[in-house]
């Protein structure tokens, strides 16, 4: 499967204008103010990009310059006054620049979330996985250098949000990915979150 999760590395529209080839401490603080201090995100709808394979990250921007939509919010950077998205951000940056953050923050260690779980859903959501999910996301989810990338300790109100746009429709994959999550049922898919998350 390609990777479910879309990156949200957010900065105010028009706010960075350095197109220097190594990554600023500008950028970083600006994916930071997002994601989180080095990519770890502490907001449930933000997935954290620490740990990320770097293809994989530089390919989910790029993505974005090939029509992948991008949902705006009222967070960048800290001020609920501003908003911003992905695709505003990435058509912003160059080729190198993109390369760079990928290298950046795939060289950062990957913290699973500390987030509150249910036991039950759990159990249920590894045998939801191990049929339909870990071809492709093996270990669990865990496996950064997986076609696949990582779920296990991913923040779950993102994850909910993916998959739920994924088998609504909303959003574009794999053939194979996307397959698989409309054959779900919405349990399946609130089974599956609650698994990812009780990996910490």
């Amino acid at each position: 499967m390609k990777q479910p999760f879309a990156l949200t590395c957010l900065i105010i529209i028009g706010g960075y204008c350095g197109h220097a080839a190594a990554v600023s401490d500008e950028l970083v603080k600006s994916c930071d103010a997002c994601h989180g201090t080095n990519g770890v995100s502490k907001n449930t709808n933000i997935p954290s990009i620490a740990g990320i394979a770097e293809w994989n990250l530089s390919d989910q921007m790029l993505q974005y310059l090939d029509g992948r939509p991008a949902k705006t919010v009222n967070h960048v950077l800290g001020d609920t006054s501003k908003s911003g998205n992905m695709k505003t951000v990435v058509e912003g940056l160059s080729e190198d620049q993109i390369n760079d953050l990928a290298k950046y923050y795939s060289s950062k260690p990957f913290v699973k979330a500390k987030q509150t779980f249910d036991g039950n859903k759990a159990a249920a959501g590894k045998e939801v996985h191990m049929a339909s999910c870990d071809k492709c996301h093996s270990k669990g989810g865990s496996d950064p250098f997986d076609e696949a990338s990582i779920l296990a300790g991913q923040q779950k109100g993102y994850i909910l949000r993916t998959m739920n746009e994924y088998k609504g429709g909303q959003r574009q994959g794999a053939k194979g990915m996307v397959d698989a999550i409309k054959a779900l049922s919405a349990d399946d898919i609130s089974a599956l979150v609650e698994f990812y998350a009780s990996q910490q």
